[in-house]
């Protein structure tokens, strides 16, 4: 029986909260039922971040990445609840040692969620900072085989933010917003929802919460689905040493604001439907944005 015990030792997986109590515990939950009981998922302060090895370390939003990079650069990392454009450079430098389920939603399947709603749309208006432009980049290229295109708009300064927008609404068929906290965010969301509901225009994105703030509606991964995610990449990680790349969750879901539509008068379908023809359009095309 000892010597049984001792073929199998338990695994260990440490991690790291966003400091946001609820939502820390729910994928507590979440990860302690997708690893099982072999797998031991314990909570770790900053302080005994530094004296952690070889053990792996899924940490929650950027500043728990950063606080657990920072005082440990040998720790493998598995980041969740990070963007792309966040996490790319470091899972790029230390390959296999960082990775990241992504929680942003490849803009491509956005841009389709808003054509499943409009399924006239063929334009669609972005807005930009000089910083955030190269986010858009591989959206632009995709569009044409999906019968789109795509403009962007640049905001200099928050003072021409709003004029900005106006023109940009005069573009598009509808506004796709990216994660670019620096046009996005709570200070600004009201007035730019506000500036396209009263031209008729709809507002697609960036994320899930903003559905709730008053955006039409945006795809996102359900939690379940990360977390599954998460398991398999600790899988690999246990079995080689070594992380996947970071990617995306294979099913996403969408949140809708249907009282937004009813104002609108826009005919929203069902939220599984939208999500279908989004799913199909991608399988039809494949989607180039996670090869």
């Amino acid at each position: 029986m000892v010597a049984n015990a001792q073929e199998a030792p338990a695994r260990v997986v440490y991690f790291v909260g966003s400091g946001n109590a609820p939502l820390d515990q729910h994928l507590t939950a979440l990860l302690k039922r997708q690893l099982g009981p072999a797998t031991s998922l314990n909570e770790v302060s900053d302080d005994q971040l530094a004296t952690l090895e070889n053990s792996p370390i899924i940490t929650v939003g950027p500043a728990a990445f950063s606080r657990a990079r920072q005082a440990n650069r040998s720790a493998a990392i598995l980041a969740m609840l990070v963007d792309r454009s966040f996490i790319s450079a470091f899972a790029e430098r230390s390959p296999g040692q960082i990775s990241a389920v992504l929680y942003d939603v490849p803009l491509i399947r956005q841009a389709l969620t808003g054509k499943a709603i409009l399924p006239q749309a063929t334009k669609i208006a972005l807005l930009a900072t000089a910083d955030s432009v190269e986010l858009y980049e591989p959206l632009i290229d995709e569009l044409p085989a999906y019968g789109m295109s795509a403009r962007i708009f640049l905001v200099e300064s928050n003072d021409n933010l709003i004029s900005t927008l106006v023109r940009a609404l005069g573009y598009g068929d509808f506004l796709l917003a990216a994660p670019d906290s620096a046009i996005y965010n709570p200070r600004t969301i009201k007035h730019i929802l506000l500036t396209a509901y009263r031209r008729n225009q709809i507002v697609i994105g960036p994320t899930q919460a903003y559905v709730k703030a008053g955006s039409l509606a945006s795809s996102y991964a359900p939690f379940p689905e990360m977390v599954e995610m998460a398991g398999s990449f600790l899988s690999t990680f246990f079995e080689t040493g070594a992380y996947p790349e970071p990617s995306y969750p294979e099913e996403f879901r969408v949140e809708v604001n249907a009282q937004v539509a009813r104002s609108l008068n826009i005919p929203l379908p069902s939220r599984e439907d939208i999500a279908t023809r989004v799913d199909r359009q991608l399988a039809i095309n494949g989607e180039a944005s996670d090869e």
